[in-house]
């Protein structure tokens, strides 16, 4: 940029100095050559004078007006998609503000799903093609009087016609989902949009865009590929969770958790044979404040490191001060997300800390979702087969609820997985969860995998699983989630099953 503006300043001065040294050169000779008397000469050379000065004046503005353009273009337009950037969206939406007809319209905010995904798996080229293929989509689907914007990485703006009615806009807007055509860069491409409304959710440009961000932030937490108007419950629900993650952030720098475990018993051995450590969080204010709440935003947040290594160090340092061992517990369930897994130095911690409590203490055995593992399978892959190496051991937690099929699940290195409790729960009577159930077991069986199946509540459920082969259950009617005083009595005792 520095260097183009340079260029122009040095092709201005240039002109000037070749205009200006040919006209002293050349109409001096010209005055002597048409006009003999000496007062004749004087008139011309006057007249010559104000004829450079109008000449080189309007040459001037002819450089300047075009460098001023170029500028223009260069400052307003977004060099990739050749589409207006985020100043010029800003001007336009303030000059409609300013408007004196204060005509209705919409302001949009439009992102890519996962876009950073597509940079970091296909490079950032691909992702250029992806941006230049949604500009492209968007000015398609668009119809005259739309207002396109790029603002940035790869959000968009979008401004209606003036005078349109809520109901069209919503329509068009809505339909923006379903028009993103299918081919090679857009492959299974989704976005998120908000929407704010002038004058309704602001008469500013600041107030409109800070509503429709909002509203765009909210169609995120909500699943994404969705499209959501803003609302004044949407103001309020931000401003809650930034006090809850404040909160949040006081927690994990004072360690305000606590941990319960809830036991699992094996059908196979007749005995206690391991338990998973949850997380609890009793705020002062708030209450208890419950794990799917406040797990999620310390996982957007980047604070599920701190809290994940809490956990582990918390629950190593409760079992050796209650004197459970190995024998006592052969194994401890901690649960890990999909960020932690992939983060190198994080689980070099973990890791630590594990190895320096291995004597006599239970196996520890990382817990992730299945949602969370296919998300990413071949980062995730790659790191369970790196640390599996390193001497831990993996399940998949929550199995069912996600898309994975044998063929990939056989690729990832697990020691067992968990039957999600939302198929447990009303068995034996419900037919489809008993055939999906069985199905899981069976397929369990064929990879080598243990089974823990968790939710079991009632004697009826534990008698079908331990018919069909589960080898492990975890549940309300075995025991609930306890402190480790409470834990170290329920192993002391044994279940008639």
């Amino acid at each position: 940029m520095k260097h183009l503006f340079t260029h122009s300043a040095r092709r201005i001065v240039l002109s000037y100095v070749i205009f200006s040294a040919c006209w002293i050169l050349f109409s001096d000779q010209l005055v002597f050559w048409l006009f003999k008397d000496a007062g004749a000469q004087h008139t011309a050379q006057t007249f010559k004078g104000w004829f450079f000065i109008a000449v080189t004046g309007a040459l001037l503005y002819g450089l300047l007006q075009r460098t001023l353009r170029s500028i223009e273009r260069i400052t307003l337009e977004d060099s990739l998609c050749h589409l207006p950037n985020r100043l010029a969206f800003i001007n336009e939406t303030k000059k409609r503000c300013a408007h004196e007809q204060r005509a209705f319209f919409s302001l949009s905010l439009l992102d890519v799903d996962h876009f950073a995904d597509i940079n970091d798996s296909q490079g950032h080229g691909a992702g250029d093609r992806v941006i230049t293929d949604l500009a492209a989509c968007l000015q398609s689907a668009l119809k005259e009087g739309w207002y396109i914007a790029r603002l940035g990485g790869d959000e968009f703006g979008l401004l209606s016609p003036p005078a349109s009615t809520q109901r069209e806009l919503v329509a068009v807007l809505d339909a923006l989902q379903t028009s993103i055509p299918q081919n090679s860069s857009l492959c299974r491409l989704t976005v998120s949009a908000g929407t704010s409304f002038y004058p309704e959710h602001g008469d500013t440009c600041r107030d409109l865009m800070r509503h429709a961000d909002m509203a765009l932030s909210s169609a995120k937490h909500q699943g994404r590929n969705r499209h959501y108007l803003f609302h004044d419950q949407l103001k309020q629900n931000l401003i809650d969770r930034l006090s809850l993650l404040e909160d949040l952030r006081e927690a994990c720098n004072t360690r305000a958790f606590s941990l319960v475990y809830q036991p699992q018993w094996s059908l196979t051995q007749q005995c206690w044979i391991g338990a998973e450590v949850l997380i609890r969080w009793q705020h002062p204010k708030r209450g208890a404040v419950p794990p799917d709440q406040f797990i999620p935003l310390a996982e957007r947040e980047g604070l599920i490191h701190p809290i994940t290594e809490f956990v582990l160090e918390r629950a190593l340092k409760e079992l050796t001060t209650a004197g459970i061992g190995r024998q006592q517990l052969a194994t401890l369930s901690l649960n890990l997300s999909h960020t932690v897994l992939i983060n190198e130095a994080v689980m070099n911690r973990l890791q630590g800390r594990v190895h320096s409590h291995r004597d006599g203490q239970p196996d520890i055995i990382m817990e992730i979702t299945e949602t969370a593992a296919m998300e990413n399978l071949e980062a995730t892959l790659s790191a369970m087969e790196y640390w599996r190496a390193q001497g831990m051991r993996f399940s998949i937690d929550d199995f069912g609820t996600g898309y994975s099929s044998l063929a990939r699940l056989k690729q990832l290195p697990l020691a067992e997985l968990k039957i999600d409790r939302s198929f447990i729960q009303d068995l034996p009577e419900d037919v489809n969860d008993a055939v999906i159930t069985q199905a899981i077991l069976a397929m369990a069986k064929t990879l080598s995998l243990d089974v823990v199946a968790e939710g079991v509540e009632t004697p009826e459920q534990a008698q079908f699983l331990k018919d069909n082969g589960c080898s492990v259950l975890q549940g309300y009617w075995l025991a609930r989630p306890v402190p480790i005083g409470e834990l170290t009595h329920i192993l002391a005792h044994t279940i008639d099953l």
